[in-house]
């Protein structure tokens, strides 16, 4: 659990960096985002800029709750939605024919947040110090 809470504490920080990023621009009124004129595409940015923050607080909560031995499912959602759009934007990259480095950019990406989802989702042994009495079969060697 705590691998999987400092990996998605460390999503969670990538994407406060993105939100921070793309609202600078859009202030200051440099690079790409700065040079957008139309209200759809400023629109489009607000709306990244709440995605990228809502996303960012979540895997926090959800790393906290990790931390503590709990699922986490604030993490699992967002990693999810994360993993399944970048399966399918890494296969459209494959097969319009992107080079070999753009791909396994993109791959790391994936498999970094596919390890904390999976961690997340295996199941937990039952602590030892529970409170719930142990049966007589639990306590046979098998």
């Amino acid at each position: 659990m705590i691998i999987a809470a400092i990996l998605a504490s460390c999503y969670s920080f990538a994407l406060a960096v993105v939100a921070v990023a793309l609202v600078v621009q859009w202030v200051t009124g440099q690079g790409t985002i700065g040079n957008l004129t139309s209200n759809a595409a400023n629109r489009g940015v607000a709306f990244l800029v709440v995605v990228c923050v809502g996303g960012a607080i979540a895997l926090a909560v959800g790393a906290g709750r990790a931390w503590r031995g709990r699922r986490g499912l604030a993490a699992i959602i967002p990693l999810a939605v994360l993993v399944l759009f970048g399966l399918i934007g890494e296969s459209i990259d494959i097969a319009s024919g992107n080079p070999l480095l753009d791909n396994l950019i993109g791959a790391a990406i994936i498999v970094a947040a596919a390890v904390p989802l999976v961690l997340l989702l295996l199941p937990r042994r039952p602590h030892v110090d529970s409170k719930e009495p142990r049966s007589v079969v639990s306590t046979l060697p098998s």
